[in-house]
C-alpha cells in the first residue's frame, strides 16, 4: 500500500509540477523515517491508518521541540501534535492538504493524501529536485537535521537501487527546530520523533525489491511484489542521492549467477 501511495504521488506531481522532479523513493525515505510507512502498513483498504498516528504534544516537555498552542478553552490549553504517516502539523496540513486517492477528501491519516501533500511541500518554493543539492535542501526543510537527512537520503537511495544503506547516523536526542523559513508561518512539518529502524518487515517497500547488502554477498529478498494493478507506472528520471562514501560492492560468489545490471524497483 505504501509503495503504491509513493508512486501515485510521483505520477500526480509529474503532471502538476513536472519541473520539480519529486521521486517516489525520496517520499519512501521520508515515510520510513517518519512513521515506518504508517506503522508497517497498518492501514485499511483505502490506505488510511487503522489507528490514527500522532506525534507527541508540542507542549515544551520534550527538549528541542517548540511549543505550539492549538487551542485554549476555559483556561485549558491544547497543544498541537504532528499527525499521520508523514507527520504534518495542523497548520502545515491546512496549507498543503491534498486528495491523493481521488475520494473527494483530504485526510492526513491517509497514505495517499499525506504522501501527495508531502510531495507538494517538498516541491514548494520552486525547488528542482533533479538538482541533488536542492534535494538535500528539501529534506532539511522537512527536518533541519543532517542526521535526519542522511537517514532519509540513505533509504531513498536504497529504495531506488536495492542497496541496503550502511553506517547511517543514529537519530537520537532532541528533535532540532524545523527548517521551514520559506513559509509565512514557519510551523513546518512534523516533528515526529523519527526512528532509525533496522530490519525489513514485509510491508517495507525495500522488502519488495531485490536487495544488495554491502556487508554481505548479494542476495535477493524473497518477498512478494505488489499487485501490478495497484501500482502507478514508474516515471523516468528517478533521482538517487548518495550521502558520504560507500564501500565497493563485494565480489560475487562463484556459484551465483552473474549480475550485469544493478537491481531496481519492481515493475508496476
Amino acid at each position: 500500500m505504501a509503495l503504491s501511495a509513493y508512486r501515485n504521488a510521483e505520477q500526480l506531481m509529474a503532471g502538476s509540477d513536472p519541473d520539480c522532479g519529486i521521486s517516489w523513493n525520496l517520499l519512501a525515505g521520508i515515510g520510513r523515517i517518519e512513521s515506518m510507512h504508517a506503522n508497517g502498513g497498518a492501514t485499511d483498504t483505502r490506505g488510511t491508518a487503522i489507528q490514527p498516528i500522532y506525534g507527541p504534544a508540542l507542549d515544551g516537555t520534550l527538549p528541542g521541540n517548540e511549543i505550539i498552542l492549538q487551542s485554549s478553552v476555559g483556561g485549558q490549553a491544547s497543544y498541537a501534535r504532528a499527525m499521520g504517516p508523514m507527520q504534518f502539523l495542523p497548520g502545515t496540513w491546512a496549507r498543503y492538504a491534498s486528495d491523493g486517492d481521488g475520494d473527494g477528501m483530504a485526510d492526513p491519516q491517509n497514505l495517499y493524501d499525506s504522501t501527495l501533500a508531502a510531495a507538494r511541500y517538498l516541491c514548494s518554493g520552486g525547488l528542482n529536485l533533479h538538482d541533488h543539492s536542492q534535494v538535500l535542501a528539501a529534506v532539511l526543510r522537512y527536518n533541519n537535521s543532517m542526521s535526519y537527512a542522511r537517514n532519509v537520503l540513505g533509504w531513498a537511495g536504497a529504495y531506488a537501487t536495492g542497496v541496503v544503506p550502511m553506517e547511517l547516523p543514529p537519530l537520537a536526542g532532541p528533535v532540532p527546530p524545523l527548517g521551514d523559513m520559506h513559509l509565512d508561518d514557519p510551523e513546518g512539518l512534523g516533528p515526529g520523533l523519527p526512528l532509525n529502524v533496522h530490519g525489513l518487515p514485509p510491508t517495507d517497500p525495500l522488502a519488495q525489491i531485490p536487495l544488495v547488502d554491502l556487508g554481505q554477498s548479494m542476495t535477493s529478498a524473497p518477498q512478494p511484489t505488489p499487485a501490478a494493478e495497484s501500482l502507478v507506472p514508474v516515471s523516468s528520471g528517478c533521482t538517487v542521492i548518495c550521502i558520504g562514501p560507500q564501500d565497493p560492492l563485494p565480489a560475487q560468489p562463484p556459484s551465483a549467477p552473474p549480475n550485469t545490471s544493478p537491481p531496481g524497483p519492481p515493475s508496476p
